[in-house]
């Protein structure tokens, strides 16, 4: 959990993805904390990748939400395990006409142990949570999942830290979903670099046009953190 970020918000969006399912299926749901976030003024962009250092050491926990259900655990600082285990996310923060929003669109990547890959286009918009903090509410699409054996429908999803599912999930690919939770501490919004901020990134994926209602969650999130 990241330093300074209510554990209630934090567990309002999952109850309230929860109640989502019900109208959408959630297939899979993706939890990385401790990432080590950065930004580069120059190309305008952010991003968090998993991370071993005396700071921070990343965690993840990746789930199949649908029968067979299971759970990919990922140790903390699991990125320096003698694997291929690994999260990446990039996202550009482009200034608009409001100081404290920006828009931001990018692509993400959950690795497992053996190189398979959960992999997606990122869109939305990026706000000045106030104090030290920014945040992402954003939608994924063209979500592949993508096995590195020879038979990708007979991959399966494993973690480092004990944990794998069946990668054959029962709806065609491509996903969509949302960023449910991106959260950071940072020192400005967006006007000078920074790196080695510990972020949390929380996603879910469904199988038809659900993203937007995932969004709203993520918002949701944001409003119980500013009051």
């Amino acid at each position: 959990m990241i330093q300074g970020v209510s554990r209630s918000a934090m567990l309002a969006v999952l109850a309230g993805s929860a109640t989502f399912a019900g109208a959408e299926t959630v297939l899979i749901s993706m939890r990385y904390d401790s990432l080590s976030g950065s930004y580069n003024s120059a190309l305008q962009e952010f991003r968090a990748r998993a991370a071993d250092t005396a700071a921070l050491r990343s965690t993840g926990a990746v789930s199949r939400l649908v029968p067979t259900t299971g759970t990919a655990l990922f140790e903390a600082g699991f990125v320096s395990a003698a694997n291929s285990a690994d999260f990446d996310i990039r996202v550009s923060a482009i200034p608009t006409g409001n100081p404290l929003v920006r828009t931001g669109s990018g692509l993400f990547v959950a690795t497992d142990v053996d190189g398979d890959t959960i992999s997606g286009v990122v869109n939305g918009t990026w706000y000045n949570g106030g104090p030290g903090f920014i945040f992402f509410n954003g939608t994924l699409s063209n979500v592949i999942l993508t096995s590195s054996g020879a038979a990708p429908e007979n991959g399966t999803f494993d973690g480092s830290n004990g944990g794998s599912w069946d990668m054959n999930i029962p709806a065609p690919q491509p996903y969509e979903g949302a960023i449910v939770q991106l959260v950071f501490g940072a020192p400005n919004f967006f006007l000078q670099d920074f790196q080695d901020r510990a972020t949390g990134v929380t996603a879910q994926l469904v199988p038809a046009p659900g993203a937007l209602v995932l969004m709203g969650l993520g918002g949701l999130a944001m409003t119980r953190r500013r009051r």
